[in-house]
């Protein structure tokens, strides 16, 4: 092929600038390849970084695609906050081949995007199944190919009598014939599961019935993925320089000897690797919990920060790995995810490491695990829908749900509802220990274990006191630092959401009408936003309802294994044991269940009628005792306490001003503010007591923040979330807290805030905005850069630019009122 230099037209890929991550699966042989093919068509190769305070051995904002054969490398998070294309080599290769640049999401090794890869042809399916499907394909990065070619990866077809099949047989063509159902069970799970069931002419799946014996497969790699480590550290792989030029601190909170200790240093000096005490000059940071100075300096710091099971990790597989990749690679959190702690969990159908997984995982999330069942236990994790313990656990109505819901659960650090069909989904001829061990840490989700202040007022950027307040760990800090031994928090992980979420409601089941954290909000985007919001809302309210009736439809005749049907139980009662008959004998099990059935009677339980709530309660700044079982109780005196702010939020309690997220949004649409001793004398009594002894009273706070809540109350009635209509609001990435945080404040004033990330106006950003143009900026050096081209950008919009600090907002919106005062200028930009 001609050499377009040589011709001096451009190349294919002149606009591209790349780096090859090499890997396992890309061998350098593999990826000088990739390299020649690229540079000889145009393309510049990135310069390579050797300074360890650089997480990304290339610069992310430098490079256009990154080459890679999976986005487990340093640096993968970096490159995806700046938005920049990793792709697989084939990128490259079909890019030649059609000498255009190939569309980058359809050769994404990202794993969420599970259908990479697969290119999907349809034989004689009715039009709206082949709409569902190709639309599932495409969303889930796959192709879909009208027409039968070499490229061809699966044959969607309900049997062999069409053209497309014989044409496939005929020709030899390497694809295989599937039935529609493998696109459905893989949807419905979002993972891509095994094809081999599904396999035209003669599938598993209408051969077999579901309650067939189903052999164990053999799973995932799970070694050194959960805590059932050995003593002894694994001997590391030739050449093991994971940790070249790095500085690693162990911390004090891992429970290992002096002489371990000292093993795993000489390891990591073996790597070419430095163990330091100091956390500040660290690069990696080993530790046991997520608490304490150091886990929060290196976090903030932006340091890799994993546990000993990581470690472990690493030195037996002889190359480095995201610590939040793995669930239990990033480290753990004492006493586990609040409303787990009464949750008695057994486990069937999963063998060898997944089973020790799931049983740390249990443990990690602050549930109990228990080897045998008992009528007592909550939850059944399954791979499959048949064994004695599922049996079992249908007739004493035991929630029975697969792997995923545990590992959601902990990766989203909340209880997720059962009632998510994808965690009640079991597909007829797969076990599920197939696709155990995927889930990974949501970034978003640790922060807020770094991203606290208890208790304490933190400096704003130009270190005056005014600032965010915030108390309860489970809502992130919005101020900034001003000086302290901690280094201040860079910009959060991941993209902001194009869309807006509907804030998740507490959503009762069957069985639990207190289970808290559901993943059931909807996403929709901003017409008629508050009529939605208020059909979901009725929807969230009766879908208890209809989840209990099609349970109890379900129901069998007499009870089981000498057993009652089983009553719902919140997750604190117990049952009493002395009422309990042992039986005298236990059917046969099967192998992996171990005896793992206990069986007796259950005494049903009465159960309060709930009031129907009268009150929705946002509750911020405050410390719960027990916020799954105080919860139950507000609720049965007609109290629903909702955890995100929203227009028919009623009350909001807090123990003082605070300047949260949560505060600010609700405050918009003038809700009832009342001090958190309301909360706690509708407990101790256990009805509703008088509101008007408890409103919120908080002289120091208003002296504070110079205002007055009552009269931003009376503004916020008038105004009903319209303070910041028809004004849009830009945001630099940088920003602490993070863009979502100061979006949602704006978003609940009636404005628009949009990320200025690239210096471009945004979408919504009208043509002309005669008057003030505001940014939200950091004096971090990354957001500076930005402020040239938003001068430009308000310029050009015949709008004069304001670049403020974060605090003008939070004043805004807390007093309900819009002032443009030089006080918020950023020091570079004071006249």
């Amino acid at each position: 092929m001609e050499n377009p230099a040589s011709t001096g037209e451009p190349g294919l890929f002149h606009e591209v600038v790349f780096y090859v991550v090499e890997s396992d699966k890309l061998t350098r042989e593999q990826a000088t390849k990739v390299k020649k093919t690229l540079l000889e068509h145009g393309a510049i190769e990135a310069e390579h970084r050797t300074d360890p305070d650089n997480k990304t051995p290339f610069d992310p904002l430098e490079v256009t695609h990154v080459i890679a054969a999976d986005v487990d490398f340093p640096g993968q998070l970096e490159v995806e906050e700046a938005m920049k294309a990793i792709v697989t080599p084939a990128w490259v290769e079909t890019s030649v081949a059609k000498k255009r640049l190939a569309h980058v999401r359809l050769f994404t090794p990202d794993p969420k995007l599970f259908f990479s890869g697969v290119i999907v042809t349809i034989a004689e399916l009715p039009v709206g199944d082949k709409e569902a499907i190709c639309g599932g394909i495409l969303a889930m990065g796959g192709q879909y190919s009208t027409n039968l070619t070499k490229l061809t990866t699966h044959i969607v077809a309900l049997n062999m009598d069409n053209e497309k099949c014989t044409q496939a047989v005929a020709k030899k063509v390497q694809a295989k014939i599937v039935l529609p159902h493998w696109f459905d069970d893989c949807l419905k799970l979002n993972r891509r599961i095994d094809e081999a069931p599904y396999l035209l002419p003669n599938p598993e799946i209408e051969r077999l019935h579901s309650t067939e014996p189903l052999p164990i497969p053999r799973g995932p790699d799970l070694t050194y993925t959960h805590a059932s480590i050995a003593e002894k550290p694994p001997n590391p792989r030739p050449n093991f320089k994971v940790f070249s030029g790095k500085k690693v601190c162990l911390g004090t909170d891992l429970d290992i000897s002096q002489g371990l200790r000292s093993v795993i240093s000489t390891i990591i000096e073996e790597a070419h690797g430095e163990i330091t005490d100091n956390i500040l000059d660290a690069h990696v940071y080993v530790g046991q919990w997520r608490e304490g100075t150091d886990y929060v300096t290196a976090s903030r710091k932006g340091c890799d920060v994993g546990n000993l099971t990581w470690l472990y990790w690493m030195f037996a597989h002889g190359k480095w790995t995201n610590p939040m990749k793995r669930l239990l690679h990033y480290p753990l959190v004492r006493n586990g995810i609040p409303g787990m702690r009464n949750l008695l969990i057994t486990v069937s159908n999963y063998g060898g490491d997944a089973r020790l997984y799931l049983e740390s995982l249990i443990v990690a999330s602050g549930a109990t695990f228990t080897k045998s069942m008992k009528a007592e236990n909550t939850h059944l994790i399954t791979a499959r829908e048949h064994s004695e313990k599922c049996t079992a656990a249908k007739e004493w109505n035991i929630h029975m749900v697969n792997h995923l819901w545990i590992e959601e659960s902990y990766a989203k650090w909340q209880v997720l509802t059962v009632t998510d069909p994808k965690y009640t989904h079991f597909p007829t001829r797969t076990n599920l220990m197939e696709v155990v061990g995927q889930t990974q840490i949501c970034p978003r989700t640790i922060q807020q274990f770094y991203d606290v202040s208890d208790d304490v007022d933190m400096a704003s950027d130009d270190g005056n006191s005014s600032a965010l307040y915030h108390e309860n760990p489970k809502e992130v800090v919005m101020s900034t630092m001003g000086g302290g031994d901690v280094p201040t928090l860079p910009k959060p992980r991941g993209r902001p959401p194009k869309t807006l979420k509907l804030p998740p409601q507490e959503f009762s089941t069957p069985r639990n009408k207190t289970t808290t954290g559901s993943d059931t909000s909807s996403v929709i985007t901003t017409g008629g936003r508050r009529a939605k919001e208020a059909a979901t809302q009725r929807l969230h309210e009766l879908a208890p309802d209809i989840a209990l009736y099609e349970k109890e439809m379900k129901r069998k005749g007499s009870g089981l294994w000498g057993a009652t049907k089983r009553q719902s139980l919140t997750p604190g009662e117990h049952r009493p044991d002395k009422k309990r008959a042992a039986s005298s004998a236990e059917p046969d099990l099967t192998a992996d269940e171990e005896g793992d059935i206990n069986m007796g009677e259950a005494k049903p339980k009465k159960t309060k009628k709930r009031v129907k709530p009268t009150i929705r309660v946002l509750v911020t700044g405050y410390t719960w005792k027990d916020e799954v079982t105080e919860k139950r109780k507000l609720a049965e005196i007609g109290i629903q306490c909702i955890s995100e702010p929203s227009a028919d939020c009623t009350h909001l309690a807090a123990p003082k001003i605070v300047r949260t997220e949560k505060f600010l949004c609700a405050l918009a649409h003038a809700p009832t503010i009342l001090s958190t001793s309301w909360i706690e004398s509708c407990l101790e009594s256990g009805h509703l007591v008088d509101e008007s002894a408890h409103i919120l009273s908080d002289p120091d706070g208003e002296a504070k923040m110079e205002i007055k809540l009552s009269e931003s109350l009376v503004r916020a009635k008038k105004l009903k979330g319209t303070l910041l209509e028809g004004t849009v609001v830009y945001c630099t990435p940088n920003v602490t807290g993070g863009f979502d945080t100061y979006s949602h404040i704006v978003q609940a004033n009636g404005g628009i805030c949009i990320n200025f990330k690239t210096g471009k106006r945004g979408a919504n950003t009208p043509e002309d905005m005669s008057g003030k143009l505001v940014l939200l900026s950091s004096d971090a050096a990354a957001d500076q850069k930005l402020w040239k081209p938003f001068v430009a950008l308000a310029k050009g919009l015949h709008a004069e630019p304001l670049i403020y600090r974060t605090d003008w907002l939070l004043t805004a919106a807390m007093r309900q009122k819009v002032e443009y005062d030089d006080g918020y200028l950023l020091p570079q930009k004071k006249k």
